[in-house]
């Protein structure tokens, strides 16, 4: 069984002990190697990618497809900037289903977003919940209908404060398949 390793490209200058605990989190939930990659400026192609100071995920998405380094099954992209899509106004994150490129956003995962005290503590867990999330719909996984399940959607932050940071055992078990090769991506 080969180890999947997942390239973390961060699109602003964001602090490495952030990225790390989402390496961390990834490897200990998704059974998978990661890898930091150094920070991509993507301002160059803002134009086409910005709107109104937001990120268009889609676009991002495939832009970051052309990113994945050799040796590498997936890629997350993480910015400091807000997203939106054309379905929704704002998201914390999106991914391809069963695909290699999945990004998310620290924009909203900061208590300081919402008039609160600065808590690292709870944006740390905002991230790394994110982090697996994503990266789990590339692997397969869909919207658990467990609520404890960290594949269980957020609709909003209090969702993913509540649900914990790792996988149902039902999820457990298909990504372990994944991985294993046993069912086909």
């Amino acid at each position: 069984m080969k180890t999947q390793r997942i390239s973390i490209l961060p699109l602003d200058e964001i602090a490495g002990p952030i990225l790390e605990h989402m390496g961390n989190a990834l490897k200990r939930n998704l059974l998978c190697s990661y890898h930091i990659l150094p920070y991509e400026d993507i301002s160059p192609h803002a134009s086409a990618l910005l709107h109104e100071g937001k990120y268009n995920s889609t676009a991002i998405l495939l832009y970051i497809l052309k990113k994945v380094p050799v040796g590498s099954s997936k890629i997350l992209a993480v910015t400091h900037k807000d997203l939106y899509s054309p379905i929704f106004s704002y998201l914390y994150g999106e991914a391809q289903l069963k695909g290699t490129a999945a990004l998310m956003s620290l924009f909203r995962l900061r208590p300081e977003f919402y008039h609160s005290a600065e808590n690292r503590d709870l944006f740390l867990s905002r991230c790394e919940k994110q982090a697996i999330h994503e990266i789990g719909h590339t692997f397969g996984l869909v919207h658990c209908k467990d609520k404890n399940c960290v594949m269980y959607p957020s609709s909003n932050l209090d969702d993913t404060d509540v649900k914990s940071n790792s996988l149902c055992p039902l999820c457990t078990r298909l990504v372990g398949q994944w991985v294993s090769g046993s069912v086909g991506q």
